[in-house]
């Protein structure tokens, strides 16, 4: 068994839409980044290619290479759980934490779940996603961005 951790931090600019967990969040702003910026899916491709030891999402899908802008997430996802797959590994669980004081996220949680255990073909009960706020403090707290932690367990 091996075990990975993901983070991943964007902004919150007007005039992008909010995507997390694969979903399709109605808010007025969404995340800045050079593809859809699911935050959510960027820790979780980390945690799996970490766990895995086969890089980050940067060396698969670099920044500086055009062809991944406004890419979906999802297209990450599916090639980190093919390269897990190929390595001789599946996934045991996933708990994740979204970091954010608005939009409340709880009504889009089982669509994240449901979402996600699609792309990677697991069942929904594997996948656990949890939204917090930091109390007003810090960038998140202040609205600025939307952070994702993700912790992963293969074998």
């Amino acid at each position: 068994m091996r075990i990975g951790f993901g983070y991943d931090v964007h902004q919150l600019v007007a005039g992008r839409k909010l995507w997390l967990g694969g979903i399709r969040i109605d808010y007025p702003l969404g995340l800045k980044g050079h593809s859809d910026a699911d935050v959510l899916i960027h820790a979780l491709v980390d945690a799996l290619l970490g766990a895995a030891n086969l890089h980050d999402i940067g060396y698969h899908f670099p920044d500086s290479d055009a062809s991944y802008k406004e890419l979906e997430s999802r297209l990450f996802l599916s090639h980190a759980m093919t390269s897990i797959q190929l390595a001789g590994y599946k996934i045991e669980n996933i708990d994740a934490t979204i970091v954010v004081e608005q939009p409340k996220l709880a009504p889009y949680i089982p669509d994240m779940q449901k979402s996600l255990a699609e792309i990677m073909g697991i069942s929904t009960n594997d996948i656990s996603i949890k939204a917090t706020t930091t109390e007003k403090l810090g960038f998140t707290g202040r609205g600025e961005g939307i952070a994702a932690y993700v912790v992963v367990l293969i074998n």
